[in-house]
């Protein structure tokens, strides 16, 4: 299972925070239920910060900085801006069209992390990023937990991410999202 290699390289926080446990998970746009690594990524660390660098958005916390509903209205309206104002340069394919971007982090660069909806089966949705300021987008064929997993083993490399990414001592920090 991705989650367990994932946690034998970014170890678990002492304590996490907006883990969606004991709560019902909500739907996205009351039709699509978040893909299963997803779930247990939140269930396991909750909100925070990967190696000091990539935050994921989280559906339970009520900062709308990290909210995942906040940020995906956000981020798709201004996409969707970049892609009319400049047609030429930017085409990015944005939810809910078919293989549509779904935002669902962001790293300390401005770089966006997503998921490609392919399906209504959110388990085969694959993962894309889009560095800061930058019109490509970069597909990686595997679900979310993998792709972080790859990128902290170094088993994978996103050409967005800086070279010194992830470092020596990867540690999931969660000390600035407390209330």
């Amino acid at each position: 299972m991705d989650i367990k290699k994932l946690n034998n390289i970014l170890p678990l926080p002492n304590r996490a925070y907006d883990t969606g446990l004991n709560v019902s998970w909500p739907l996205i746009d009351d039709k699509y239920s978040f893909p299963k690594d997803y779930i247990e990524f939140i269930t396991q660390y909750g909100i925070g910060r990967i190696d000091n660098f990539l935050t994921l958005f989280n559906p339970f916390i009520n900062n709308d900085d990290w909210n995942f509903f906040k940020q995906k209205e956000w981020i798709i309206a201004d996409l969707s801006e970049l892609n009319e104002s400049d047609p030429d340069y930017y085409s990015f394919i944005l939810y809910p069209e078919s293989d549509g971007l779904l935002p669902i982090g962001i790293t300390d660069n401005g770089d966006y992390i997503f998921w490609v909806v392919s399906s209504a089966n959110s388990e085969l949705w694959n993962v894309a990023v889009i560095a800061a300021r930058d019109s490509d987008v970069e597909y990686h064929q595997m679900n979310l937990v993998s792709f972080i997993e790859g990128i902290l083993s170094k088993k994978i490399r996103s050409l967005c991410f800086p070279m010194d990414f992830p470092s020596s001592n990867i540690l999931f920090d969660n000390n600035d999202f407390r209330l």
